[in-house]
């Protein structure tokens, strides 16, 4: 008993807290202020609005503040699609994709705790305030409300029905690729400003989608959908890490600039570019190793901890960060499907 209150209560709270606050510290107060990356992101910024000159400086929400630190947001993006960081852009966007189902399923079963039922408003508050900062959080509340551990709580339906997970896979191509691609592909404020609330895109393509095809009209088990969703995503990273990523394998200089977060500032000035992607990769550190490592109280025993670690490291080096969690939730929802079954079998 002790030591489940220990590996379920305790360990988790000692774990991400402390994470998320090193990751503040890490990527904003160091790589963000620290090194000007802020300023300079602050001179598009700091003017008022509609100023000549300053195409990014908009009234995106009409509110002073929001639309001073969408400015800031979109001044970064903009920064972050420079070509040269283009493989560095890949893996945050798969990597991304999964993160962000992770809240939705969860809050999509048919029984889930109070704390897990607002996946868009987890979505914005780590767009605000990067996931580096958020999901840690929410991987506590995912563990203290027995979501994440091995075995599902006596009585805690673990079931997505078809309609809900027909919703969340609308809601990821809708909400999130479409979105995702039109910010890359064109490179403007508009695509750009409106990623920045795919969250809320997601939730309202969700909704609508839900609407249409409600889950209390098609409540079979949407398990076949889920998976497709993961194996997307799946899919996806896979292509884009060979693409992108795979060429650096042979040129270490680069491989360190795009995707190696260092620690210490750099002694020269850096361009925008550089700063805003040494801020991207440490988010990137602690938003991606948050979720690897809260994957770890999905198994049972340690002979699954050990594969699982093994899973992450040489499916992260071989096919990305993103098809790495996308793998797992692919293993974690066939072995909750298989309970749903067993325990609808025993009522």
């Amino acid at each position: 008993m002790a030591s489940k209150i220990f590996l379920r209560g305790v360990l988790p709270v000692a774990i991400f807290i402390p994470m998320g606050y090193l990751a503040t510290q890490i990527v904003f107060e160091r790589h963000m202020y620290q090194s000007g990356t802020g300023m300079q992101l602050a001179d598009h910024c700091n003017v008022p609005i509609g100023t000549e000159g300053y195409p990014l400086r908009l009234a995106y929400t009409g509110q002073p503040d929001l639309d001073y630190r969408m400015c800031a947001l979109v001044a970064l993006f903009h920064a972050l699609l420079d070509p040269a960081y283009r493989p560095l852009v890949a893996e945050l966007m798969t990597a991304l994709a999964a993160v962000t189902m992770i809240p939705f399923v969860e809050a999509a079963r048919e029984k889930r705790s109070i704390f897990l039922r607002m996946p868009a408003v987890v979505g914005v508050l780590f767009q605000l305030f990067s996931f580096a900062a958020i999901m840690p959080i929410y991987y506590v509340a995912l563990i203290l409300s027995g979501a994440a551990i091995g075995s599902p709580v006596k009585g805690r339906t673990t079931k997505i029905t078809q309609g809900s997970a027909e919703a969340l896979l609308f809601a990821l191509i809708a909400g999130y690729i479409i979105p995702t691609v039109c910010m890359i592909v064109f490179q403007d404020v508009t695509p750009t400003a409106l990623w920045q609330g795919y969250p809320i895109i997601m939730a309202l393509a969700q909704f609508v989608h839900l609407i249409i095809r409600p889950s209390s009209r098609y409540v079979e088990s949407g398990y076949a959908t889920i998976q497709a969703m993961y194996g997307l995503i799946f899919v996806t990273s896979a292509i884009f890490h060979i693409y992108y990523t795979w060429p650096l394998f042979f040129d270490i200089q680069q491989f360190q600039k795009v995707l190696v977060p260092q620690l210490a500032l750099s002694k020269r000035p850096l361009s925008l570019p550089e700063g805003v992607a040494a801020v991207i990769q440490w988010d990137a550190v602690f938003g991606i190793g948050s979720t690897l490592l809260v994957t770890f109280w999905f198994a049972r025993g340690v002979k699954e901890m050990a594969l699982l670690l093994l899973w992450h490291v040489l499916s992260s080096v071989a096919f990305g960060p993103g098809a790495a969690i996308a793998g797992v939730m692919l293993f974690r929802e066939a072995r909750l499907n298989s309970r749903t079954r067993v325990e609808d079998k025993e009522d």
